[in-house]
């Protein structure tokens, strides 16, 4: 309710409406909500002509409240930022290199590289188990009865409420 106050289909932010950024930030926190969600706030910051900022911002879950300083102290530490941006982009240029596609449109290209990992998020990355040899590398893995293929992140799609996942949700409050 520090956000958006009352307004339930969180469309507008009601909250901020009737008090600053610095209010809210000062006010108490609750950290036991039915839904997660998590806001980064800076109450002011004056940028002069040319200059830039950059924010980041981490969310995550511990199981005891009492773990955050120790939480806080890592995530502020020199160069924490830093390492994650570059191992977040190694991961992703790792799991895309196999569709890396070189056309005269670079805009095709991320494109190519953004659904092949859009679809593995959602369907799981696809990978070969069993006796893989030159042979086996040529042929179609499911076919190959000493091939498996076995997805990393197994789910069938992204889409849960689909009619045929059989997807209930709780009549209660924000369920999920």
């Amino acid at each position: 309710t520090k956000v958006f106050g009352q307004n339930t289909p969180l469309d507008m932010p009601a909250g901020l409406i009737t008090s600053s950024v610095a209010d809210i930030v000062s006010s108490t926190q609750y950290g036991d909500a039915r839904t997660s969600s998590a806001f980064a706030a800076v109450d002011s910051y004056t940028l002069l002509p040319g200059e830039s900022v950059t924010i980041a911002s981490f969310y995550g879950k511990t199981d005891d409240i009492a773990n955050v300083p120790k939480i806080a102290e890592k995530v502020s530490s020199a160069n924490y930022v830093q390492s994650k941006y570059v191992r977040a982009r190694t991961l992703m240029n790792e799991i895309t290199a196999s569709v890396t596609t070189t056309t005269a449109n670079p805009l095709f290209d991320g494109a190519v590289k953004q659904m092949y990992m859009d679809n593995g998020l959602r369907g799981g990355l696809p990978n070969i188990l069993g006796d893989v040899d030159e042979k086996s590398q040529m042929s179609n893995a499911d076919e190959d009865p000493r091939l498996k293929v076995y997805h990393t992140f197994s789910r069938i799609h992204g889409d849960l409420e689909r009619d045929y996942n059989a997807f209930m949700i709780d009549p209660t409050y924000y369920s999920q």
